[in-house]
């Protein structure tokens, strides 16, 4: 219950002063943010590439490109803001300066949040153990520091015009440490990572009693 209505806290502090009602926006990836959009009263457009996750949620009731957003194929500020929430990191690095100019293109503003690399013990070993096993199937799961992200966008033509970052109070119980294990291992088998990284996700949850989650970063830019 507590970490619960620590969530909703969090959430809360992500789109606090993020002006997006009556507003066209692009999220690219489909989830959790695309649902807090349509409750924030914005106009979305998802661009989604995976089709599984489309379906999954198939009870979200918005416009759906579905491909890569490098090959998104509209340009000239045909939206607002762009969006990635948890999902730039699963881009590759040697392309996120790509990717962060072609959102310039699409929209004047970029709103990216992302979880911090750095955290307890506990976390890190995680964090690293979920990349780990990303990229041994060619995929990403790469964290990267505020400057980072700040830096990037700045050589990509956009003005930062706020940052902060969200600290997490509650820890996950190791209860619902398991449950969100389980459902990770699940995934990553039908990703098809190797039984190695699932057994040894399977024992986080013996190893580590509790765990809190990093810091979530967020940056606006906006471009000229």
């Amino acid at each position: 219950m507590r970490y619960r209505f620590d969530a909703e806290r969090v959430q809360e502090e992500i789109w606090k002063d993020i002006e997006v009602r009556d507003k066209v926006v692009i999220d690219v990836g489909i989830g959790e943010s695309t649902k807090k959009l349509i409750e924030l009263g914005a106009r979305v457009i998802c661009v989604e590439k995976n089709l599984q996750k489309v379906e999954e949620h198939s009870s979200i009731k918005v416009p759906i490109m579905l491909c890569d957003f490098l090959n998104f194929p509209f340009r000239n500020r045909v939206a607002d803001l762009v969006i990635f929430h948890f999902t730039i990191h699963e881009i590759n690095p040697g392309l996120h300066m790509k990717t962060l100019r072609l959102a310039g293109e699409v929209a004047p503003q970029l709103l990216i949040v992302e979880p911090a690399p750095r955290g307890s013990p506990v976390y890190e070993e995680f964090s690293r153990l979920w990349r780990d096993a990303m990229h041994s199937i060619g995929g990403f799961e790469d964290y990267m520091p505020m400057e980072y992200w700040e830096n990037v966008m700045k050589q990509a033509g956009f003005e930062v015009i706020r940052r902060k970052s969200v600290k997490w109070r509650v820890e996950l119980s190791r209860d619902l440490l398991r449950e969100i294990i389980e459902k990770t291992a699940r995934e990553w088998l039908g990703m098809g990572v190797s039984s190695r990284f699932i057994e040894e996700l399977r024992k986080f949850p013996t190893r580590h009693s509790k765990m809190k989650w990093s810091d979530i970063n967020v940056i606006l830019g906006k471009a000229p």
